[in-house]
């Protein structure tokens, strides 16, 4: 009997042990394959593509075929020439390896021969002449600012050579960069340990392998924090330079004379190789033949390939084309399987667009209206011209404008001198001490970018862009910006009131002088009041007064509609993707004041693209057709599209284009419009004046306004619709003295390209 408060020795029997052990090992062993198994299904299936690709990669000769970007062409619609506009060059980058060059003289001597070019190294010294005058004068040493000068030619040429020798001695890099992502805490502790030959700038790691000492040293005590192996690291930090860049873009001749020197010391004097270390390396650039011709409809390729404004960008997809790909099986130390799989993506080539654009007119209009703008001292100014049967874009013009093959130039900058006064005026942009406005003309808004060059114990220098826009003029601006039209709107109210039956050229009014509606004084631009007007009269001396006494005839609901029906306060569906809609408001928000202003153009916004589209329609018998700037597309296999022209809508009827269409000629031969007039033509048009705002006050005066004329030729049987607009000219604010003598101008060149035969 056990006797109570004993505890007695209990035995395990070695079978229940056995069940506990073997219980444990199944649990281990399920935990086990609960982790493989989710791992697996990580790598297979959610990693599945990138490990496929790894794979291929590894165990195939994975190779990518470039595809070629397709072309942008346009043609003289006369002689049907087609010229090439956005064209692929490829140009050599010449490379040495200075390990593998024995004789540097030599090697200097025949690279600085074939690749020196005086009129680009007479350009780098100009910009060490304003740069070292500049650093002078920052710090007052005058002395030194005026002993600056030019290199002779000699002086050039011979820098030039030394500077080649330079890089083919370089036998071991000046810096490396080892990591550029690492966290301040690594940053910090890096810095702490003073290792000689690194430095750490603007967040970057950088080594400099003749400073450091004991290469194996440095390379352990970084070792974790770049994630690279110590005996790799040391390697890496002795900086062995077997890449040395000497010049990219070379000119075709250069590089083929280079080529020649080599090949001739190859035969002459075999096994010696003098010219062993240098290499050549073929790179894709695209590039423009024609300069800044029609640069703002064709846009630019940046760097990384990528189409940027412009048809460069709309169509930047079928351009670049799709790259290939050649993979070839291998077995496992590399060699091709000649029996295995090898499969083949042939690249597609990017397709080629042929632009409605006529080369010959496009040339031409950039001629004058980069003259008109000069002479009339506008900020800018844009021309497009329309074929009116289709609305093809005959030619689209912009001043300033760039040049595609150096777009990067828009932000050159230039040295300014600002007195104490002017330096005080500047005003900050988002609150910055660097980058500020500048006012030539407070009154009248001219103003332009300044930015502040601030360098610590020196004086401040400042600055504005060579082209006073910077990035602006790579815009498309007769597309991608709108504006209030003026008067050149006038067109359309007084088609509409006729198309409508409330006006004919000959209703009469009487014009006693300004009128009030809600708050507002309605006056003529002059001040000017006639007594009794025709319809034509009003167009002919563009009476805002008139226009009001028009806009009341046709009502809100009507006079709406007809502005959607030119299309008007919506997009017009060209080809590009930055194209503005304009802004129109629904006619319910209107107020008496806005029905009349709107009739002489104020109070809306459009873009130039449509108000010459809306002029078009006026043109043709009434239709308003889908302007377009694509003529056709090849496909890579050979197949064209062409596009075909489009209509929208029936804006007014044939008989009502008719009318309106002798009234504008009526407005040009006897009206304000007649600096429009070209010789022994006839031709119908209307001009354009419109405010502009600051701080929701008009601005009057010269360079104030944005000044435009609207129009077309021979009136009989219309080949082209011209619109001119400058902004802010500054000569006068009219765009009669402005706009007008520049469409004048353009539309006598036509009559004498077209061969269309006098009608006066």
């Amino acid at each position: 009997m056990r006797k109570s408060g004993y505890k007695t020795n209990r035995r395990v029997s070695p079978r229940t042990m056995n069940m506990n052990t073997v219980t444990i090992l199944m649990i281990i062993v399920v935990l086990a394959s609960m982790v493989i198994v989710g791992r697996l299904f990580y790598l297979q299936v959610i990693k599945y593509g990138f490990y496929q690709e790894a794979a291929a990669r590894e165990h195939s000769g994975y190779t990518e075929l470039p595809a070629k970007r397709g072309e942008i062409l346009v043609k003289d619609y006369t002689t049907n020439d087609t010229f090439t506009v956005a064209a692929n060059t490829t140009m050599d980058l010449i490379f040495v390896d200075p390990k593998l060059i024995n004789n540097k003289m030599l090697v200097a001597s025949a690279l600085s021969e074939t690749l020196f070019d005086l009129p680009t190294e007479r350009e780098k010294d100009n910009y060490r002449i304003i740069t070292e005058q500049r650093e002078f004068k920052r710090t007052g040493n005058m002395e030194a600012y005026d002993r600056v000068q030019a290199l002779s030619d000699e002086e050039l040429k011979e820098g030039f050579y030394h500077t080649i020798l330079d890089k083919v001695s370089r036998d071991i890099r000046d810096e490396i960069l080892l990591d550029s992502n690492l966290p301040d805490t690594f940053l910090d502790e890096i810095r702490d340990r003073n290792l000689n030959g690194i430095e750490i700038v603007k967040g970057s790691l950088m080594a400099y392998p003749n400073k450091i000492y004991d290469k194996r040293h440095v390379a352990k005590a970084l070792s974790d924090y770049v994630q690279i192996a110590p005996a790799r690291l040391e390697q890496i930090l002795i900086g062995e330079n077997r890449y040395e860049i000497i010049a990219n873009k070379v000119a075709p001749e250069n590089s083929r004379a280079l080529r020649e020197i080599i090949t001739a010391d190859a035969e002459e004097k075999p096994g010696e190789q003098n010219y062993l270390g240098i290499g050549f390396k073929e790179e894709y650039y695209r590039y423009y033949p024609e300069s800044v011709f029609a640069s703002n409809l064709l846009g630019f390729v940046d760097k990384a390939g990528k189409g940027q404004y412009g048809i460069e960008e709309t169509f930047d997809k079928l351009l670049r084309g799709k790259k290939g790909i050649f993979k070839a099986q291998r077995d496992s130390v590399g060699r091709q399987i000649t029996v295995g799989e090898s499969v083949i993506e042939p690249a597609v080539n990017g397709i080629d667009i042929t632009l409605t654009i006529d080369r010959t007119i496009q040339l031409e209009v950039e001629r004058i209206l980069k003259k008109g703008v000069q002479n009339f001292r506008a900020n800018s100014g844009q021309v497009v011209i329309l074929d009116p049967h289709t609305s093809k874009v005959i030619a689209m013009a912009h001043y300033p404008t760039f040049d595609p093959n150096s777009y990067s130039d828009a932000f050159d900058r230039v040295d300014i001198e600002l007195n104490e006064e002017e330096v005080e005026s500047l005003i900050p942009i988002e609150e910055s001490d660097e980058h500020f406005v500048f006012y030539r003309n407070y009154d009248t808004d001219d103003k332009y970018e300044v930015f502040k060059d601030i360098e610590e114990g020196k004086d401040s220098v400042y600055q504005r862009y060579v082209n006073f826009f910077g990035a602006e003029v790579y815009q498309n601006k007769i597309v991608a910006s709108i504006y209030e039209p003026g008067s050149v709107f006038k067109s359309i109210a007084m088609a509409a009131a006729i198309d409508d039956g409330d006006v004919t050229p000959n209703h009469t009014f009487y014009e006693s002088g300004p009128i009030e509606v809600d708050e507002f004084t309605i006056r003529n631009s002059t001040d000017e009041y006639r007594g009794n007007q025709t319809m034509t009269n009003v167009l002919e001396q563009s009476s805002n007064v008139g226009m009001a006494y028009v806009a009341k005839k046709i009502g809100r609901n009507l006079f709406y509609s007809y502005m959607m029906k030119f299309g008007f306060g919506e997009r017009t569906g060209i080809e590009f993707d930055t194209e503005a809609g304009g802004k129109i408001e629904h006619f319910t928000q209107w107020a008496d004041s806005e029905l009349v202003t709107h009739a002489f153009g104020q109070g809306i916004a459009v873009s130039p693209l449509q108000m010459a589209n809306g002029y078009a329609a006026l043109a043709n018998g009434g239709v308003l057709m889908q302007p377009y700037i694509v003529e056709s597309i090849t496909k890579g296999d050979g197949t064209v599209e062409v596009t075909d022209p489009i209509i929208i809508s029936q804006a007014i009827s044939e008989n009502t284009s008719n009318t309106i269409t002798a009234m504008l000629v009526s407005a040009v031969e006897n009206g304000v419009a007649k600096n429009g007039m070209v010789d022994r033509h006839y031709v119908a048009g209307k001009t354009g004046t419109s405010q502009t705002y600051k701080w929701g006050e008009p601005l009057e005066g010269a360079g104030t306004t944005i000044t435009s004329f609207a129009g077309y030729g021979p009136v009989d049987d219309p080949r082209f619709v011209i619109l001119v607009k400058l902004d802010r000219p500054r000569t006068s604010e009219w765009g009669s003295d402005t706009a007008a003598p520049i469409f004048s101008d353009i539309a006598e060149f036509l009559f004498s390209y077209y061969n269309i035969p006098p009608d006066k």
